[in-house]
């Protein structure tokens, strides 16, 4: 276990302080390479908890820039999605699970860079339309749910929408927490989901690594680029996202 907890810190540090530069990451960058880890059901699980508290981290250093306006309904749409979702993957299989994780991460990243080519396009909606943000809410509850991954349909919002980029890395936060403490709590109830099986001093550590990639994330903020942050954060993406769906894959054969 000692190799497996090295790799859980060091995926939570990269992926903790590119949520703090980027204000997203954590569930893209370390949740695949965590599920490859300790497997797909505790994995997602162990996502949803480790993102909750990552977020509550980072919103302690945002909220002054939460548009609660658009959490509201964002949130609305993915708390009614999070059961049904839950009862739907409750008998799914390890590696349907494995794909299903790498594949969201793999489909969610290409529509982030489809889409972010329409920024010189007409905005397609208008800036407080309820049904985008509706939508978006729904596919970010179900991805939470089903691989601890929200982010990437919120992502692809943004860039539709021109949010302001301050705006989106503050407002993410409480959705992220939100999400993520919905489905570990449906999970739980309905999937008869487990956490990992780890002892006292290895949830300290973990803790303690939560911390201190918020902390390595304030020293990068205002020193990396935008786009750097988010070349990292596609690339990492994609490696993780294809291991695991190879692996499940690899399963199902």
């Amino acid at each position: 276990m000692g190799n497996v907890l090295a790799l859980l810190i060091l995926a939570i540090l990269v992926g903790g302080s590119l949520q703090r530069v980027a204000g997203m990451g954590f569930g893209l960058v370390a949740g695949p390479f965590i599920v490859l880890l300790i497997g797909p059901i505790e994995g997602v699980l162990f996502v949803n908890l480790v993102g909750a508290m990552m977020a509550l981290l980072v919103l302690g250093r945002t909220i002054r820039g939460v548009d609660w306006f658009r959490y509201r309904w964002l949130v609305t749409a993915s708390l009614l999605v999070s059961v049904p979702a839950a009862l739907l993957l409750k008998n799914a299989s390890a590696s349907v699970l494995e794909i299903s994780v790498g594949g969201i991460v793999v489909v969610a990243m290409t529509l982030a860079l489809v889409t972010s080519r329409l920024r010189g396009a007409k905005r397609p909606f208008a800036p407080e339309a309820r049904l985008p943000l509706l939508i978006t809410g729904a596919a970010a509850g179900f991805g939470s749910v089903a691989a601890g991954i929200g982010g990437p349909p919120i992502a692809v919002y943004s860039v539709l929408d021109r949010w302001d980029p301050r705006a989106f890395a503050a407002t993410a936060q409480p959705i992220f927490l939100t999400n993520a403490l919905a489905a570990m709590t449906a999970k739980l109830l309905v999937a008869d989901a487990m956490f990992p099986d780890l002892a006292v001093w290895e949830w300290a550590v973990i803790g303690v690594a939560l911390v201190a990639s918020i902390g390595l994330g304030e020293l990068l903020v205002g020193r990396i680029s935008a786009s750097a942050t988010r070349k990292v954060l596609v690339a990492l993406a994609y490696v993780g996202g294809f291991a695991t769906l190879g692996r499940g894959l690899i399963g199902l054969v």
